[in-house]
């Protein structure tokens, strides 16, 4: 399994990202809430990743937290629901979103998102009950994707831009908040020691 992809930012695409590791491009496909935190062209990005195999093509996709890859690995195990889909559903509402959505039973928030049918908004949740029917519907429980959009808000109160907080962040392996930080600080501060002055 390849775990995880890092280098450089060559193309980014509605629904993928192609990243330049030593000289190889390799085309990542991305669901929407990764897409959005991806740096620009030229810079360099970290990718959790899962690989695909199928018996016509291997694909490779990628996720800005660990959350994110294991909704989606979480998803493709409901009946009905293929890879594209499973990024759909991440994308749209977030792997929080998803997990709330199925804890407290609202397949009609579900249904919102484009390909989802009512027969399979009821599935996911009937299925993935077991595996998220534990997070509360106040977010009580641990929300690696809110965790980051709070370390990211915690940067930029530090003096970051937006864009070195999400560049940051994409670097970190980290799922607790805390962690997040110190990891996220520790990146920027050898960043800027290469001379990638803020």
């Amino acid at each position: 399994m390849i775990a995880y992809v890092a280098g450089t930012v060559a193309q980014r695409e509605s629904g993928r990202v192609i990243i330049d590791v030593g000289g190889v491009g390799i085309e990542v496909a991305v669901p929407d809430s990764t897409a959005r935190r991806l740096p620009e062209p030229g810079r360099p990005v970290k990718l959790l990743t899962t690989l695909l195999v199928r018996e016509d093509h291997w694909q490779l996709v990628g996720f800005a937290t660990a959350a994110e890859r294991e909704v989606f690995g979480a998803l493709l195990n409901v009946s009905g629901v293929g890879p594209k889909l499973a990024l759909a559903v991440v994308g749209h509402l977030g792997a929080d979103g998803v997990r709330r959505a199925v804890a407290a039973g609202e397949w009609k928030r579900l249904k919102e998102v484009p390909g989802v049918g009512a027969r399979i908004a009821q599935r996911l949740v009937v299925e993935l009950k077991p595996l998220f029917g534990d997070v509360a519907a106040d977010g009580s429980a641990e929300d690696v994707g809110a965790g980051a959009d709070e370390v990211a808000e915690a940067l930029v109160g530090l003096g970051y831009t937006t864009e070195e907080a999400l560049w940051a962040l994409a670097q970190v392996s980290a799922t607790e908040p805390a962690e997040r930080l110190r990891q996220a600080l520790s990146q920027l501060d050898r960043r800027k020691g290469t001379g990638h002055a803020r």
